[in-house]
């Protein structure tokens, strides 16, 4: 019924693809995990997850400090009428950490930190995470005190974890294939297929199946999707031409059949979403070489600095056609970066601003180091697992404006000492 109402609102819809897609006949079936494998020493994690959170009291500044354990062992049951019998585990062990202080301003001022591994043995030693959040602290010390910056157009690095983000975000969304299906979204690359979208040396894919890299467990990893179809790899952009969408049992004209990424939180309806999203470079610069172009670019546009985003977060994109294609990124960490040889300064109050198609084509290369961003992304069917890995950016023109004034009062008291 619900294929039947959704082909009937379609009536006259330019895309004639049918409405649903044929897929072979699966069976697979693992064993549940041994309730040895999936015993936790609660009193353990909980004295581990205190000693981080501790740490937040160094500075009685910090209007919010958090550090929580999760491990999730989901265990997955799909049947259909055509004979597919799926059945698989999902494990998940994640720490997150995080803080937020405040500048005499009122500005809020969040960072964190997010560890990810299939089991909680996987996870990063306490000492290390330990070492991390104090740098965290430090951090968040050193924004409070950062000088409040101007709009700015110019040159730009963005870090392996900031560009991360902003692919999955601003280009991830916009390739996965259901939308193209509804008239109300956007559909920014719908007939780009075959066409430059990025630079020639970029390459990016999406790849359920793969479940490390770099040395790193990734969030994304499963072997079917929602839909009982076995997980692939899809080569979204082959040296910077469009290639591919990702797709789910609903078709659309040029891609008829499904390629495993139909994905949904426990309940929700499955549409395409992203699993391991990863952009790789054919030609990748060191860390030196990507500052150095940032420096020469700098000097060629005759401006004074360009920035240096080591850390964003979503902020918000519109993909839907009643608003402008556009994005609104909200940066985390920014430093200035001075042509002269001064060193960085660290600045606040800015959020990066565009539209897709231009951003992406301001793109002149990436770095030779990747780093691995997991975490949860929250869509149309809900909340799912999802990592991004990607190199340094560099961008010869992004947009920057300054974020509304904070109307909020600071704490009037200070937080009351531990005992």
């Amino acid at each position: 019924q619900q294929a039947l109402a959704e082909h009937s609102i379609q009536v006259g819809h330019e895309d004639k693809a049918p409405c649903f897609s044929p897929n072979q006949v699966e069976k697979y079936y693992e064993e549940p995990f041994s309730s040895e494998k999936i015993k936790v020493d609660l009193d353990k994690w909980a004295q581990k997850i205190k000693e981080i959170s501790a740490i937040f009291n160094r500075d009685d500044k910090i209007v919010n400090g958090n550090a929580a354990f999760k491990y999730y062992v989901e265990r997955r049951y799909f049947v259909n009428t055509e004979g597919t019998e799926v059945v698989q585990n999902l494990p998940y062990a994640l720490i997150l950490v995080s803080g937020t202080t405040k500048a005499d301003d009122g500005m809020e001022l969040p960072l964190s930190l997010t560890y990810f591994a299939h089991n909680p043995d996987s996870l990063p030693d306490l000492s290390i995470i330990l070492s991390e959040t104090n740098q965290l602290v430090d951090r968040l010390k050193a924004l409070r005190e950062a000088p409040v910056v101007d709009p700015f157009t110019g040159p730009a690095l963005l870090s392996g974890t900031a560009a991360g983000v902003f692919f999955h975000e601003i280009f991830g969304h916009r390739v996965e294939g259901q939308r193209m299906k509804s008239e109300k979204d956007g559909q920014t690359f719908k007939k780009m297929i075959g066409q430059q979208v990025l630079p020639p040396t970029l390459q990016v894919y999406d790849d359920p199946t793969c479940q490390y890299y770099a040395g790193q467990q990734l969030n994304g990893f499963y072997k079917y999707d929602d839909q009982g179809v076995k997980a692939q790899r899809v080569n979204i952009v082959v040296n910077g031409i469009l290639n591919d969408f990702l797709m789910t049992r609903t078709p659309i004209d040029g891609h008829p059949t499904s390629n495993g990424h139909a994905r949904a939180e426990g309940g929700a309806d499955p549409v395409s979403r992203q699993s391991n999203l990863i952009i790789e470079s054919s030609q990748p610069k060191s860390d030196e070489e990507m500052r150095q172009l940032l420096i020469n670019e700098i000097k060629k546009q005759g401006k004074e600095y360009g920035y240096y985003f080591t850390e964003v977060t979503s902020g918000f994109t519109f993909t839907g056609r009643e608003n402008t294609s556009a994005f609104n990124v909200t940066p985390l960490e920014v430093y200035k970066v001075y042509a002269d040889g001064r060193p960085d300064q660290l600045v606040r109050g800015v959020n990066l601003i565009g539209t897709p198609l231009s951003m992406f084509s301001n793109i002149i290369c990436a770095g030779n180091k990747h780093q691995v961003f997991s975490g949860m992304c929250g869509a149309e069917s809900g909340q799912i697992p999802v990592t991004a890995i990607a190199p340094m950016i560099l961008e010869n023109k992004v947009e920057m404006q300054r974020k509304p004034q904070s109307r909020d009062m600071l704490p009037i008291l200070k937080r009351p000492a531990n005992n």
